[in-house]
């Protein structure tokens, strides 16, 4: 059994939460408060048009850019008649009575977020989520996680939850699930059915409007990766603390005694190896322990890896130097896209082998080790030129491009770290020197568009930065600066 922490960073601008697995940095969350995800949420919408060409609807649900819902999105129940009736309809429809009119009012679920150019994703196939369960509003069935394998454990929860299924709705068994004690799902179930409830009521307001809000970052962690795999949850700040234990109370008391308040003065990143780690994620380049190397590309359509043997020299012969290199080349992908969330059509271009079985074989171990990831896969054969093919579910902007932005000198061919990013990192540097410099006259030297970024959309930050330290703090561009660089000097 892998082994897991959890180790979460919190400060007034963001909440980062970096997953460990048996010492490796595998998964990474960053929530900001000006980017928040919308995946998950719930809104009553209104269809503004149908695009026949594409077989789908934009919906107004109240924000910046219209929600996109292909028709097969859509349920056969019609949710309008839910605001007016309490009767439970059986009546089983067939797609071609699907009727979606201009103007109607639908409630629906974002699947993905805005991306580029292109507005959410949505659906009116809608899912509430608990630690253990999750609640389908337009379905009558009972499904069980993959990744609970044991026959008798499958068919014991099968048989528990069909008792206090929701007349009328269905339920997914989530993989945390397979410790819990009946009791506790049944608890759960009832609570995500009141939380329905409530929605419900919400929605006879008029439309659009936000009717059911996801958790932040932090109480979604929990919820969805912190299982009894998880050795330790550690948080370096006291509210957020609380909040976990707060919430574990009500769900999994047992859990609450993994969870660890970090109260040293070095910044808890630091401490864990996180922050080196961290930054390595914005690398094209990542070698591999027997001297090979992979580079990943991300352009607007698809993401391209190469493979390369580089300095290894494990092997003398081909045949083998190659298998050995490509399947420790997937291995280290497989955690790549986990760690930068990197979704949509991935193309790896493998060292070319001869053998049809060592084919075949990398392709089998492949697909046993993206079994550990969440996101869904869709996997194609490897091809006569040695490309591998295939795609990875993305709900949200990956990793990358959150700490990332496009680089102005080269007009988007390059990226360099982003300005939220930028000042995240000065935040951190007083959190771990104001203490040095309390009292003393302090100067912010920063790039030009940094210190502009800083100066108009941070200034209260670094006013509470002063007070706290007693700083006379003032920023100062230096054009010499690459973007994203700083330098804290002492007068």
């Amino acid at each position: 059994m892998t082994r897991k922490d959890i180790i979460v960073s919190t400060s007034e601008l963001e909440t980062r939460i970096a997953v460990m697995e048996e010492g490796n940095f595998v998964e990474f969350f960053l929530e900001r408060a000006d980017q928040t995800s919308l995946v998950g949420n719930v809104y009553k919408g209104k269809v503004l048009n149908l695009m026949s060409g594409l077989k789908a609807a934009f919906v107004n649900i109240g924000i910046e850019k219209n929600g996109f819902l292909p028709l097969n999105e859509i349920p056969f129940e019609d949710f309008s008649e839910l605001f007016e009736s309490e009767i439970e309809m059986e009546h089983e429809y067939r797609p071609e009575e699907i009727k979606l009119k201009e103007n109607q009012e639908i409630i629906v679920q974002v699947t993905k977020d805005s991306y580029s150019m292109k507005g959410p994703r949505i659906t009116s196939y809608i899912s509430i989520p608990g630690r253990y369960v999750v609640l389908l509003i337009n379905a009558k069935n009972i499904g069980i996680s993959r990744k609970i394998r044991q026959r008798r454990v499958r068919e014991m929860l099968f048989r528990s939850t069909k008792h206090f299924k929701p007349a009328g709705m269905g339920l997914i068994i989530r993989t945390a699930a397979a410790r819990a004690k009946p009791d506790e799902i049944r608890r759960e179930v009832e609570v995500l059915k009141r939380e329905w409830e409530k929605t419900i009521e919400k929605a006879k307001n008029p439309a659009p409007m936000l009717i059911y809000q996801e958790p932040d970052a932090l109480i979604k962690s929990v919820r969805d990766i912190f299982n009894t795999d998880v050795r330790n949850m550690i948080v370096d700040s006291a509210p957020a603390y609380n909040k976990i234990i707060s919430y574990l109370g009500k769900v999994s008391p047992r859990m609450r005694s993994r969870v660890k308040l970090y109260t040293e003065a070095r910044p808890i990143f630091e401490k864990y190896s996180v922050e080196e780690k961290l930054r390595a994620i914005l690398e094209r380049k990542v070698w591999l322990p027997s001297g090979g190397h992979i580079v990943i590309d991300q352009t607007e359509a698809l993401v391209t890896i190469d493979v390369n043997t580089g300095k290894s020299s494990k092997e003398k012969q081909a045949e083998k130097l190659a298998l050995s290199t490509n399947l420790e080349a997937l291995k280290e992908i497989v955690r790549q896209l986990r760690l930068r969330d990197i979704g949509g059509l991935v193309i790896v271009d493998l060292i070319d082998l001869s053998k049809r079985e060592n084919i075949d074989r990398m392709l089998r171990e492949f697909k046993t080790m993206i079994r550990e990831d969440k996101a869904r896969y869709r996997v194609g054969a490897i091809s006569e030129f040695g490309l591998l093919e295939f795609t990875r579910e993305r709900s949200r902007s990956s990793v990358t491009s959150s700490l990332s932005e496009s680089c102005p000198a080269c007009k988007g061919r390059g990226r360099v770290i982003s300005r939220p990013s930028a000042f995240g990192y000065i935040e951190r540097w007083f959190k771990t020197n104001g203490q040095n410099i309390r009292g003393k006259m302090v100067e912010l030297q920063a790039s030009p568009r940094l210190a502009d970024f800083i100066s108009l959309n941070h200034a209260d930050s670094i006013a509470n930065i002063a007070r706290t330290y007693n700083l006379i703090l003032r920023i100062r561009a230096e054009s010499a600066f690459n973007e994203g660089e700083f330098k804290v000097a002492v007068m």
